[in-house]
This record gives structure tokens, C-alpha cells and sequence, in this order.
């Protein structure tokens, strides 16, 4: 088994040359945004270090230790997830990660765990995991697989080897996608990690880029208020939403510089929106609502009761009110 996907090959090649010249650090922080297949990196690379007959720089898929991962029974490998019923970690599963690792492995050498979302950790899991990152026993490695890093504490953080997972440019995905399914693309605005892609795709009603595009200009133009807007919008994740419009802010700013995003594949109908946009407003508009952008982010962030559907309909008064004024530049 190598890299899970083309675009993880680097990360791979890292990870897999440390293996065979033995040089394994106890702990690495696979982070990037979601969808990019960090948590089946993790898992394909635990398969490879507790592998009896690697082979070529990949796991060889039919040993005693191979079967048993695929079956999900090898004794010496651990992942830690959030339980079904709640959406952390909680610290009685990292002590019973101590106690994992506290025994000698069944077979060869290392003791492999991964934590998936390590940020799901709340403090007092985080805190009991330091015992390991400082004082890790014989052969021991965790993997941590993060999609936002920054909310890991610093300790944990500067305890870990850091190998951050780059979203691959959009014609790299398009490649990936148009030999993983074939849905024809042409018209759809795509955007993000690839394995979000196929999500997106299968959606006909249009990508949330599609319906984020025509709603920010109809209410550009009046057409369409803040509420019905967020409406529109109910069934998505406030942070999708933040996600989506950070990365169109940065796409119309390119657009009135005339780039092409790396990361934005845009359908005809999307097109003719973001160009209208980006014909309508200035650059300091944009920017001014990139702001606003950051100040929702914070409020999703600080704020474990607010609803998403008030932050957008916040977010999409502040966006009136931003293209309100006639483009001055």
C-alpha cells in the first residue's frame, strides 16, 4: 500500500523513507483542511510500520499483521475517535491509550495509535496525553490527524512532528476526479479538497460554491434579502459557508486582477456571477468583507451556543451593506 491518493505522495514518501532508514520521531501532526485524506494516510502508514514484510516503501497486504489490520483486530494498533454518542474525546479514552502503550507490543517492535480529530480532545484528554509526548515508551508512535491544528494546545503542538497536507490546485482534483467518477464537471463550480469533490458533484442541485455565487449577487443587486438568504442556506455548516466565502472573496479579488484561482473550477452559470461581482465592486469592498468574514469566524469560534443560521444572516446584512456603494475604483 502506498499513498492513499496522488497528492499525499510527498507526506508519503516522508513519512515511509523515516520507517525504512529507522528514524521514526514518536509523534507526528498530519494537519490540512478536511477532506484530503489525512485520516487514511494515518491509517495506510500504521499498516506499513507494523508490517512484517514491507516491501518497495509499502505494507505487502498478506501478512500475519496485514489480516489482522483488515480486520480490524491487530493488537498493537489503536484508533482513538470521538464515541458515537458525542463529538469529543474525552480523557478516560486517552488513558486507556496510556495503558495501551504502557504493554510491550504482540508482534515486532512498535505500538502505532491514531487520534482522529486530535482537536476533538477536550483539556483534560490533552492534558493526559502529555504523559506519552513526553515521556514516550519503547517503539510507541501516535499519529495525530488534525483539520484545525491551531486548536490543539501548544503543548501538544510542539511536542509532535508537523507534516501539513497543501490542498492540491484545482486541475490536479479535476484530473483525480475525472478517474474516480464520471460525472461530467463542465458545468458545476467546484471548489476545496478533492474527496469533498465527489460530495459536491452528487449534488444536483449545485455545489455550495454554485449556490453561495448567485445568492452574494442577487443580494448584491437587492434582489434577494440577508434572510431568505441564510434560509437558502439552512441545511449547510456555518463553517462550510465561512469556508466557501473566504475562498470567493479571494476569487473575485483575483478575478478584478485577472488571475485564475488555483482553487476555484468554475461552472458557466457561477462565472457569469463572480464576474458580475467582481465588475460591480471594488477592491476595498472585498476586503471590508473579508473582514466580516474573520469577525463571523470568531463568533462561531467563542460562542458554543450560536446558531449558524444567525451568523449568516448576519454575514450576508454585512455583505449588502458592503455592496451597497457605487465602485469607485
Amino acid at each position: 500500500m502506498n499513498a492513499p491518493y496522488p497528492w499525499l505522495d510527498t507526506t508519503w514518501q516522508r513519512l515511509a523513507s523515516a520507517a525504512t532508514n529507522d528514524r521514526l520521531g514518536h509523534a507526528y501532526l498530519l494537519e490540512g483542511r478536511p477532506g484530503l485524506g489525512k485520516f487514511a494516510l494515518a491509517e495506510a502508514f500504521a499498516t506499513h510500520v507494523l508490517c512484517e514484510q514491507p516491501a518497495g516503501g509499502a505494507a505487502c497486504g498478506h501478512c500475519r499483521s496485514c489480516r489482522l489490520i483488515e480486520g480490524g483486530l491487530h493488537p498493537d494498533r489503536r484508533l482513538v475517535l470521538p464515541e458515537e454518542d458525542r463529538k469529543s474525546i474525552v480523557v478516560d479514552q486517552v488513558r486507556e491509550l496510556i495503558d495501551f502503550y504502557a504493554l510491550k507490543p504482540h508482534y515486532g517492535r512498535r505500538k502505532v495509535a491514531i487520534i482522529h480529530p486530535a482537536e476533538a480532545m477536550g483539556t483534560a484528554a490533552a492534558n493526559a496525553l502529555l504523559k506519552v509526548l513526553e515521556e514516550p515508551p519503547a517503539g510507541a508512535l501516535l499519529l495525530l490527524v488534525a483539520h484545525r491544528a491551531g486548536q490543539l494546545p501548544a503543548t501538544i503542538r510542539s511536542r509532535c512532528q508537523h507534516l501539513r497536507i497543501e490542498t492540491p490546485g484545482w486541475t490536479e482534483a479535476l484530473a483525480w476526479l475525472a478517474a474516480a467518477d464520471t460525472t461530467d464537471v463542465s458545468d458545476l463550480t467546484l471548489a476545496g479538497a478533492p474527496l469533498d469533490l465527489l460530495e459536491q458533484v452528487g449534488d444536483k442541485s449545485g455545489t455550495l460554491y454554485d449556490k453561495l455565487l448567485a445568492l452574494l449577487d442577487e443580494v448584491s443587486r437587492g434582489e434577494l434579502g440577508a434572510l431568505q438568504g441564510a434560509n437558502q442556506l439552512g441545511g449547510e455548516d456555518v463553517r462550510a459557508v465561512l469556508d466557501a466565502c473566504d475562498l470567493l472573496v479571494r476569487a473575485l479579488v483575483q478575478a478584478r486582477a485577472g488571475v485564475v484561482s488555483r482553487h476555484l473550477h468554475l461552472g458557466r452559470r457561477a462565472g457569469e456571477h463572480l464576474q458580475r461581482i467582481a465588475n460591480h465592486l471594488n477592491s476595498a469592498q472585498l476586503f471590508a468583507f473579508h473582514d466580516k468574514i474573520a469577525e463571523a469566524r470568531t463568533t462561531v469560534q467563542r460562542s458554543a451556543g450560536v446558531r449558524g443560521s444567525e451568523v449568516i444572516e448576519n454575514l450576508l446584512m454585512g455583505w449588502a451593506r458592503t455592496t451597497s456603494t457605487e465602485k469607485t475604483a
